[in-house]
């Protein structure tokens, strides 16, 4: 016995280190490319590029419609069920394709007649791949079944061809509209190949895509998506506001910013999503042995976070310069930089919360909680930054963040009363 389970730890670890290898380019692509788009595009165009780029990551959270989270659980527990499987994966691909072609054709509509897209729709048109990438994505199966070794090698082809592609087409300024195209074919050919690959190995038909059951997904994960929507919100608005307020240059400031604090992000995306499956199991079987597991885990974690939040502050200088902030406006950024590491150190703290929130499978709270806190965001951010600029609007955010984690606080004291010391 104790050997098998010695096995089962060594097969974890290794799984651990394998995923993590493939997400690690998601964590320093943007350190590879950013300098350089920035110095032969401009920040402003830098800036038009990424509030594109903002809108399609907010709108990929329609395309999920909460498979990146329910269907991963949904996975995971029926793991060993090939039927189920088959019928999870087909329901939930139907589903995606039909929002897929919708939100195409509501967005070509917007592009064409909204003048605030109008005036750049080859690059808002030129972002559709990403959307139909995240269509094409296995990895919330891939994720369920453990397959780890399948979405590191889907990751790492996406993100090698995106920034080969980069240096190798984007050589003027004009060409910021081919940013976003880039990230997005990247996607498209390396998950369409593991989905094909999906649908082969548990011999997936056309008689598994079922009308009736299609329709039953999408009503019985509204509730769940509508506050994944709002949490999407949260997260992409703020570059979207800087842009109409503030205009592209400012946009593309915060950009920066963004891009040297957000990794911290992907990288708690990484974690949850790695060891979701596994708290939910635990949780499922023993309540104190899946609070040992989540406290342990997120120790670790937030150990690092801190660690290297130290290192930014430190170095901050040195990583604007990287960035290609100029001189004239380095100790403004560095100021602003500083300040924004509250962001992730919050996130870090939110995110522990709430990957206990739903591996115990609380989803109605988790959902009250996102939509009250992104309500309140929304009326922060545009009166803070309308005020005090980029300084209010990362006050926003650090705000939200910090109401959020009272609410997660509140909230899971009383679902672990017996164990309450957890907080």
């Amino acid at each position: 016995m104790l050997k098998q389970l010695k096995t089962i730890n060594t097969t974890k670890t290794f799984d651990f280190f394998i995923y993590g290898f493939g997400q690690a380019l998601n964590l320093v692509s943007p350190f590879l490319v950013a300098p350089y788009i920035i110095s032969t595009c401009g920040v402003a165009n830098f800036g038009k590029s990424g509030v594109a780029m903002a809108i399609a990551f907010f709108l990929i959270v329609l395309i999920d419609y909460g498979s990146d989270i329910v269907g991963v659980k949904e996975i995971a527990v029926n793991r060993e069920n090939r039927s189920q499987l088959k019928k999870i994966f087909a329901t939930t691909f139907a589903a995606k394709l039909f929002l897929l072609l919708v939100l195409l054709t509501f967005l070509s509509c917007c592009y064409v007649f909204i003048p605030f897209f109008n005036n750049e729709k080859a690059l808002y048109f030129l972002t559709f791949p990403i959307l139909i990438g995240q269509f094409l994505n296995p990895t919330w199966f891939l994720q369920g079944t453990d397959n780890f070794r399948g979405i590191t090698s889907l990751n790492l082809f996406s993100k090698i061809f995106y920034l080969v592609t980069i240096f190798l087409i984007i050589k003027k300024p004009e060409d910021y509209i081919y940013i976003n195209f880039l990230w997005g074919f990247g996607m498209i050919i390396p998950f369409a190949v593991g989905t094909i690959i999906c649908i082969n190995r548990y011999d997936i038909k056309m008689a598994d895509f079922e009308v009736k059951a299609t329709q039953l997904f999408l009503k019985n994960h509204f509730n769940f998506f509508v506050s994944q929507l709002f949490l999407s919100l949260k997260n992409y608005a703020p570059l979207v506001v800087v842009s109409f307020l503030g205009g592209y240059f400012i946009a593309g400031q915060y950009s920066i910013i963004e891009k040297i604090i957000m990794p911290f992000r992907s990288y708690l995306q990484i974690i949850f999503r790695f060891f979701y499956p596994k708290l939910c199991f635990e949780l499922s079987i023993s309540q104190q042995k899946g609070i040992a597991l989540w406290r342990k885990i997120n120790t670790v974690n937030l150990l690092l976070v801190l660690i290297l939040l130290a290192l930014v502050y430190v170095y901050s200088a040195q990583i604007l310069l990287f960035f290609k902030v100029k001189l004239v406006t380095l100790e403004e950024m560095q100021s602003l930089l500083k300040y924004s590491l509250l962001i992730p150190l919050l996130l870090t703290i939110s995110f522990i919360f709430e990957q206990l929130l739903l591996s115990s499978g609380n989803k109605q709270a988790y959902i009250k909680v996102t939509i009250i806190t992104v309500v309140i965001n929304s009326i922060l951010l545009p009166v803070l930054f309308w005020r005090f600029e980029l300084l209010g609007l990362i006050s926003a955010i650090i705000i939200t963040e910090i109401i959020v984690i009272a609410l997660y606080m509140l909230i899971l004291k009383k679902l672990f009363i017996k164990d309450a010391y957890i907080i």
